[in-house]
């Protein structure tokens, strides 16, 4: 029986995804030999991942400049350059790039974040040197020019309008700014209108050479190719690029200190929320795994402790979730509760205290953490036969935590995580030290929004 379409690029194993295989983790090991890190003479990092299990590759190009490196006066001036880079350069016209990847038989796509931006194609493996003749273009020898500059401007201003007519992502951006302080983790990508409007191309130029540098830069390849082979090609088209000389670097942003203590306030959503935030450390100086586990075991399916607590046996929430957010810098792990007005706040989070508290003063389940712990390692081993997954996760290894290895050993460090290791993470995620009690209130609630909680509530008895 085949596994369709969506899965036909796939290890066999992989079809877990469609529940008619299961991938063991031992296969993992058998199956994908370990990655290979070579560093060119110039600096650029790549990280060549062999598995010839389908004849195709995925190809990711990390640059270490997100929002976090942007001047204060032109914040969006990574995403703009994001975008740039599909405005044609010395050999390839605007939008091409894209078109030539589908030609191919592929796909490409790109993004940026609070620290990075990345570039990522998948295509047939007989095309990776066209891909990477494709991205030295357009690293190398970007047309940043003022037509480029005005076309481009006019397509993120728009986005921007779209984005910020959104009342639940203004609130959304208002609760990111209130609870981080004045970092730009708090911040869009997308960046400020007035910076935006005022870029002018030697800002783009100065941005790029300061930050689009050979030594700022991890190429990850993962698929049916030869690491030696890869070498000679990066070797090929990047080998001789050298970014000129070395800009005065901007000064760091500040150390992540998200706010603690409480905070209550009042926004444009249409019901109220209550959330617990807390302060999660740098990627380089935390238990990824243990941190996975305990989300999941918090969080994770329908009847989570969070949401059975809150959602189904007080019934105080009509939904509860959790969130994290991470990155070199630190982070912050998010649980909240959606409730219907009429209703206060405290009794909702006296609740989810309780189920926080009581992992802390017990520990996780045995059961359920030998449940999650297993499903984990399941999952993860799926991942790794997918090439694209397995691309972004080194990739982010490599940037983010500083060693592609952290992912390729992931499986062995989640076998090695203890009951023990996620209740110690919790009694320091959890600590008041480390917490904030968020309440939101709607500014303007519809006015149906009080009868129909009342008659849930009623209902619910």
């Amino acid at each position: 029986m085949a596994c369709g379409a969506a899965a036909r690029h796939r290890h066999p194993a992989v079809c877990y995804r469609y529940r008619w295989y299961s991938v063991s983790p031992d296969m993992v090991a058998e199956h994908l030999p370990e990655p290979t890190r070579i560093v060119l003479d110039n600096g650029l990092r790549l990280i060549v991942a062999e598995d010839h299990s389908a004849p195709v590759a995925a190809v990711g190009f990390w640059v270490d400049a997100g929002v976090c490196d942007e001047p204060e006066d032109r914040r969006g001036i990574a995403h703009f350059v994001e975008h740039m880079m599909f405005r044609g350069s010395r050999h390839v016209e605007s939008q091409e790039h894209a078109r030539r990847i589908a030609r191919l038989g592929g796909d490409c796509n790109a993004f940026t974040s609070a620290d990075t931006t990345v570039f990522h194609e998948r295509v047939p493996a007989e095309a990776l040197d066209q891909v990477f003749e494709l991205e030295a273009d357009r690293f190398r020898h970007l047309a940043l020019t003022a037509e480029n500059l005005d076309t481009e401007r006019k397509v993120i201003l728009e986005e921007l309008h779209v984005y910020e007519n959104q009342p639940a992502t203004r609130a959304m951006l208002e609760i990111q700014k209130q609870i981080m302080a004045g970092h730009p983790y708090a911040l869009s990508p997308l960046g400020r209108r007035e910076d935006l409007e005022a870029l002018t191309v030697d800002d783009l130029r100065s941005f790029c050479a300061r930050c689009y540098r050979p030594t700022r830069v991890v190429a990850v390849v993962c698929g049916d190719v030869d690491t030696a082979q890869v070498r000679q090609l990066a070797e090929r088209t990047f080998g001789d690029w050298h970014g000129g000389a070395e800009p005065a670097p901007l000064s760091s942003p500040p150390p992540f200190t998200p706010r603690t203590g409480s905070l209550a306030v009042r926004l444009p959503f249409e019901v109220p929320l209550v959330a617990q935030v807390h302060r999660i450390g740098p990627l380089r100086e935390i238990n990824k795994a243990a941190l996975d586990l305990l989300v999941a075991m918090l969080s994770s399916g329908a009847s989570s402790p969070i949401r059975e607590a809150l959602v189904h046996r007080k019934r105080l929430c009509v939904e509860a979730a959790c969130s994290q957010m991470t990155g070199s810098r630190g982070g912050l792990l998010i649980f909240v509760g959606v409730f219907m007005p009429p209703g206060r706040h405290s009794p909702r989070r006296t609740v989810m205290k309780t189920v926080l508290d009581d992992l802390v003063r017990k520990g996780p389940d045995q059961d359920g953490f030998e449940r999650q712990l297993k499903r984990f390692r399941m999952d993860r081993a799926g991942d790794a036969y997918v090439h694209e997954d397995r691309v972004l996760g080194l990739g982010n290894a490599e940037m983010l935590e500083g060693d592609f290895m952290k992912y390729h050993r992931e499986l062995e460090e989640l076998s090695r995580v203890t009951p023990q290791a996620v209740q110690q993470l919790a009694a320091t995620l959890f600590a008041p030290t480390n917490t904030l009690e968020l309440d939101v209130t709607p500014d303007q609630s519809r006015w149906w929004m009080v009868p129909l909680g009342l008659l849930m509530r009623i209902m619910a008895r």
